[in-house]
């Protein structure tokens, strides 16, 4: 063998060895800036308050983490019903969450009280009594041992009707099947109207205004538009009873193998992320009023009288009903502390 060509493997076995060091490098490389963790962030709705709070609240949280957490967004209950996705929170398998709090009363029924009726004077009072650190604390707190970690609150706005017939006084209600959120509290101010309440989930609601099985239901004006319930019934009746209260919630299992700096990022941002929903809301409400009379619908306010007499009642049918159990009642009495102490 000639000294050249013994000299040959040497030099290819160099270039080789470069070659894997450097591949070597840039896998490395790759490795240290692929996400730690993923966050699938799920909703019900589309093109809402709820949408808006998954598409900031990733933005914030890959930002902040700088890109140790990945976000996929799941809106329009691609996920399933709200439900199920409480559900999957519970068992890990979704890691985060945003919706009304009425939906988490079959985990615990204190949650209802964010849907308190004849409590707040207006969005911006039950922005004050939810953001207050006493409240806040409480009501987050609450899920923490059935596996939902909570994060923040905010609203998805005043409570209203959309309906088959014309709402311009309480009696117009009677008899009507009125589709409501879970909660005993919801149900029961419908009841207070005459009218027969009927749980139906948000992913089902068009069908069965469609088909029938309601003439109506309660939630927010921003649901009403989105849905383009307009092209199924014409008219909103205003109540303004209360404020559709809304969590954002992560999974206790996924939170549990976070380190403690992305839990801490986690909180502040949500915290953070709170006025920018409260700002949103109130604005997209007016839109939505406004909306809904451009293309032809009908917003009703109930007489003043009736609607401060049905407050009234609703106040003290939900309290009493509140106050039946130990837990929830000690929320009620918090939530009407704090709301007289910020009104």
């Amino acid at each position: 063998m000639s000294a050249v060509q013994g000299k040959a493997p040497r030099r290819l076995r160099s270039r080789l060895a470069c070659s894997l060091g450097a591949l070597a490098l840039v896998l490395g490389a790759s490795a240290a800036h692929a996400a730690d963790f993923t966050m699938k962030l799920a909703t019900a709705t589309v093109n809402d308050v709820q949408t808006e709070a998954i598409k900031r609240f990733a933005k914030r949280v890959e930002t902040r983490s700088n890109g140790r957490i990945k976000t996929e967004l799941y809106p329009a209950a691609q996920l399933g019903s709200n439900t199920r996705m409480i559900e999957g929170l519970q068992l890990g398998s979704i890691e985060f969450y945003t919706g009304p709090a009425a939906y988490l009363v079959g985990v615990d029924a204190r949650y209802q009280i964010m849907d308190m009726p004849g409590v707040f004077t207006d969005a911006r009072h039950a922005q004050r009594t939810f953001s207050d650190p006493e409240f806040r604390k409480a009501l987050l707190d609450i899920g923490t041992s059935k596996g939902l970690v909570g994060l923040g609150t905010y609203i998805y706005g005043n409570t209203a009707f959309a309906t088959r017939f014309e709402g311009a006084k309480v009696a117009d209600f009677k008899g009507r099947k009125l589709r409501v959120l879970a909660s005993r509290v919801e149900r029961k101010g419908v009841e207070l109207m005459g009218a027969t309440a009927v749980p139906v989930d948000f992913s089902e609601v068009v069908t069965a205004l469609q088909q029938g099985t309601i003439d109506g239901l309660k939630s927010s004006p921003p649901a009403f538009t989105s849905l383009k319930l307009i092209n199924i019934v014409k008219n909103v009746t205003a109540t303004e009873d209360g404020v559709m209260g809304e969590l954002m919630l992560a999974s206790k299992q996924w939170w549990d193998t976070l380190p403690a700096d992305l839990q801490k990022m986690l909180r502040e941002e949500a915290a953070a992320l709170e006025p920018e929903l409260y700002d949103f809301v109130l604005d997209d409400q007016a839109k939505a009023y406004k909306l809904w009379e451009e293309q032809g619908g009908k917003v009703f306010h109930l007489p003043a009288q009736e609607r401060a007499a049905l407050l009234k009642d609703m106040r003290e049918a939900a309290s009493a009903m509140l106050r039946e159990n130990k837990a929830t009642g000690e929320m009620l009495d918090l939530t009407l502390r704090v709301a007289e102490r910020v009104k």
